[in-house]
């Protein structure tokens, strides 16, 4: 019977830890495209991109009322305001390659960025984020998507 609720206890737990790390990572499990599909994504992909047409709203590339000069160098800043390593930088092309740690494991994530002028007066953000080690990143990686996005429309 003891062997059974050490069973059952460590279920719990585990159970526990994946949805405080889901949370925390701004899953946002309720919305669409829904609890089972958003689960299924963060526990089976280790990778999270901005596109046109995402299957998670949160991860529509953004387009920004700037050139792409300005949008670029006010990523590189929200990128070393989130405390991001700088891997590479290209701005003649105005991409870069950032390294992220995650706070407890420090687990490193791969966010590549790339700016695309779209106009004078416009330019959207791709932004891709990849785990290192992994078959699951539990949202982590759309949450640094999210988070870079974020910080940029702060500054």
């Amino acid at each position: 019977m003891t062997a059974l609720k050490i069973i059952v206890l460590t279920l719990v737990l585990a159970v526990g830890v994946v949805f405080l790390t889901l949370y925390r990572n701004d899953a946002h499990l309720t919305q669409p495209p829904g609890f089972k599909k958003r689960l299924a994504i963060f526990l089976t992909t280790n990778m999270a991109m901005t596109s046109d047409d995402p299957v998670l709203e949160e991860l529509r590339t953004p387009v920004f009322n700037m050139d792409a000069e300005t949008l670029y160098r006010k990523t590189l800043l929200a990128a070393s305001k989130l405390g991001w390593t700088v891997a590479s930088l290209d701005s003649d092309n105005q991409s870069a390659h950032f390294v992220v740690h995650s706070p407890l494991f420090l687990f490193e994530d791969d966010v590549y960025i790339q700016v695309n002028f779209i106009n004078m007066k416009q330019s959207s953000l791709h932004v891709r984020s990849l785990s290192r080690k992994g078959k699951a990143d539990f949202a982590a990686n759309s949450s640094h998507i999210q988070e870079l996005i974020q910080k940029v429309r702060s500054l």
